[in-house]
């Protein structure tokens, strides 16, 4: 194998291959070459590729890895390496092995992020969670993003467990219904996403027969983007990887940005205290960046303290420094920007495609989107609703789903009320009494509405009708298959004009139904796929897959940026939703006390902010600055607007952090760039105001 195109850090990386190994990858450092060509070194040594897995964050940088994989060892070996995300590594195994796992059987429900809502809703009117306005009274997103993080650290399904985590209001409501949630998981048979993998790193870590026969399948494992796992991540891993545990993480500390969705930085810092005998490799040299640009981001970094010690080394030179502008207020700073990217790419014909927006908080890109309509410039907001997400799109798949996996009592149910047939909630608990009664599907007992007492006639006549349908849909699936029998039942319930009836608006409609036409097609494309390969589908497969892709906002973003370069578009992103991206011209705006770092962590009384916290913004910012290749610009406003009055704004403090040399300072209102000497007066005056604050007690 020919490794001579890689530097001295990468091949030894490569090279290394029995016992733990963590790399340090820094931003723009090469890592996925290192993971592929290390799998090529794994192959070429005689592993068998099935014995191989490789884990990442989203399915499209599986899909990614995979295809450049192809390349190198040819696309059949490649297919055998098991390349997938933790959670679709997750349901592989309940998948294959439901009983070890403790599942009924093989065709469990994966539950969306709507499903889950569903659920808490319900169970928060249950235990009387509600107020006048109903469940209005709580944020369900908040309710629901608790459970999921007591899930993933482990926090048992007891009331107890859960009242010992109890903060606020918030926290009373998700404990009070923790227990009777997971009860509610296994009586409909399904599980949520965070069971996907805790689920499995449990079982495994309280079953030696399930874990040793799932030990036994695996021998190498390798992790993209480690410094991004949570607790249950980590468990799992350790519970695959068996002596002399041949586990190779590969990361960069000073990227881990997702603190808030539980992600643990300390998983990458003491990794090699966790897995003794641990091999650390540092991937220090930077194809991405120009030499100014890189030594801004080593020296902010630098700050933190709980860090992997590494410097980023420039491989692409460059002069040009990086470019502070200082606004009077958020109006002009916008107006700024827009102004310069017209000029960028109107007088300087530079693609849309090079150029992006980068900000702490989504509420800031609107004043950037309306600056670029008005100069005619088209962009792309990063981040946004997955397809399979979408109303109408999940609607139909509920149809699909009672067709196919009649079992799945929460799709029968969404499929009983899109369209309203006069089903009420009274008919509904009927249904639902009399099939766990007669211990048989909730769609067995549609079929049986005219044995049930207590059903309306009118809800009687629309149970015989959609039992009636699901029936014959059954039927054209297995002579036509699942694409048509589904455009039978929308066809027959008159899909259309129910959403062009809720929605009110054609053009609306028309645009929301092409969602559906694209899901048709893709349940066509799939039983093609299987025809060709003289399968059966595998529908619970199918479904499980749609479910992941529904919740990888990673993979959202990507596909969104792919397109912006397709079209000709400016970037706007948040600076969580761009990792993984680059664009030659960058703008951060907004980098002022309260924005970066956010006001949660910026206040300057010590009491009041936790370290862990400003050093995750610190490594926001960082990777924000990482996301540039040629030509940087960051901006502040020195007021903005809040309620209704204008309020001064102070500088971050990572522009204190910024080194002396290699910035121009530019001032909109003086037309003119600031000396360095300027520059330090106005972070001094900074840092003195901070420092005059005095913790309270």
């Amino acid at each position: 194998m020919d490794l001579s195109h890689l530097n001295p850090s990468q091949r030894t990386a490569v090279l290394s291959i029995d016992g733990p190994l963590l790399v340090l990858a820094g931003a723009g450092s090469g890592k996925t070459r290192v993971i592929t060509h290390r799998m090529q070194n794994l192959i070429g040594l005689g592993v068998p590729p099935d014995r191989i897995v490789g884990l990442t964050f989203t399915n499209k940088a599986a899909g990614e890895m995979r295809e450049r994989l192809g390349g190198m060892v040819g696309t059949n070996v490649a297919s055998e390496v098991l390349l997938a995300t933790f959670h679709s590594l997750g349901a592989r195994l309940l998948r294959l092995d439901p009983e070890g796992f403790g599942l009924p059987s093989a065709r469990f429900s994966i539950l969306d992020q709507g499903d889950v809502f569903g659920i808490v809703r319900a169970l928060m009117r249950e235990h009387g969670h509600h107020g006048a306005g109903g469940d209005r009274r709580f944020d369900l997103p908040a309710i629901a993003q608790r459970i999921s993080l007591w899930k993933n650290a482990f926090i048992p399904f007891t009331l107890e467990a859960a009242e010992a985590q109890i903060i606020d209001e918030y926290d009373v409501v998700a404990a009070s219904i923790y227990p009777a949630y997971e009860d509610r998981l296994r009586t409909l048979g399904a599980v949520d996403f965070d069971d996907l993998v805790c689920l499995v790193a449990r079982v495994l870590a309280e079953n030696p027969e399930t874990r040793e026969r799932w030990r036994n399948k695996f021998d190498y494992l390798m992790v993209d983007e480690y410094q991004d796992t949570n607790d249950a991540q980590l468990e799992l891993l350790r519970q695959l990887s068996r002596p002399p545990h041949n586990l190779c993480v590969v990361g960069d500390d000073d990227q881990a940005i997702y603190g808030w969705r539980g992600a643990k930085v300390e998983n990458i810092l003491r990794f090699d205290q966790m897995f003794a005998g641990t091999t650390v490799v540092k991937l220090e040299e930077n194809y991405r960046c120009r030499t100014p640009i890189l030594h801004c981001a080593n020296v902010v970094v630098a700050h933190n303290k709980t860090r992997h010690d590494k410097t980023l080394i420039p491989t692409r030179g460059g002069t040009e420094p990086v470019h502070m502008v200082v606004a009077t207020d958020g109006p002009q700073e916008s107006q700024w920007v827009g102004k310069k990217i017209r000029t960028l790419v109107v007088e300087q014909a530079v693609s849309p495609n090079d150029i992006a927006v980068l900000y702490r908080s989504s509420l800031q890109a609107k004043s950037i989107e309306e600056e670029l309509q008005q100069h005619g410039i088209q962009y792309r907001v990063l981040g946004g609703q997955s397809v399979y997400d979408k109303k109408e799109v999940k609607d139909a798949l509920a149809y699909l789903k009672t067709i196919l996996t009649p079992r799945d009592e929460l799709a029968v149910r969404r499929a009983l009320e899109t369209p309203a047939r006069g089903i009420g909630r009274i008919s509904m608990g009927k249904l639902s009494t009399y099939a766990k009664e007669n211990k048989v599907s909730m769609l067995e007992a549609v079929h049986r509405a005219d044995q049930i007492d207590g059903i309306s006639s009118r809800g009687r006549e629309g149970l015989q009708r959609f039992s009636k349908m699901i029936r014959s849909a059954q039927i054209r699936t297995r002579e036509g298959g699942a694409a048509s029998a589904l455009e039978y039942v929308l066809n027959t319930v008159g899909f259309t004009d129910h959403v062009k009836k809720e929605i009110g608006n054609d053009d609306a409609a028309a645009a929301r139904l092409k969602g559906v036409e694209w899901l048709k097609g893709s349940i066509g494309r799939y039983e093609e796929r299987m025809r060709q390969q003289e399968k059966r589908p595998r529908w619970a497969e199918y479904f499980g897959m749609v479910q992941l892709d529904s919740n990888d906002d990673k993979d959202k973003d990507k596909e969104k940026e792919e397109e912006a370069k397709r079209k000709g578009q400016v970037s706007l992103a948040t600076l969580h939703s761009c990792k993984g991206l680059e664009w030659p011209y960058v703008f951060i705006i907004g980098i002022e006390e309260g924005v970066l770092p956010h006001r949660r962590v910026s206040a300057p009384r010590a009491s009041d902010a936790i370290a862990g916290d400003i050093e995750e913004e610190r490594r926001l910012f960082y990777v924000g600055i990482t996301r540039a290749r040629d030509t940087l610009w960051l901006c502040r406003s020195k007021h903005r607007v809040e309620r209704g009055r204008t309020v001064t704004r102070d500088p971050s403090r990572f522009i204190e952090e910024l080194p002396e040399d290699g910035i121009e300072v530019y001032d909109i209102d003086s037309e003119e760039e600031m000396t360095s000497d300027a520059m330090d007066d106005m972070a001094a005056a900074f840092l003195s105001k901070i420092k005059s604050f005095e913790p309270e007690g």
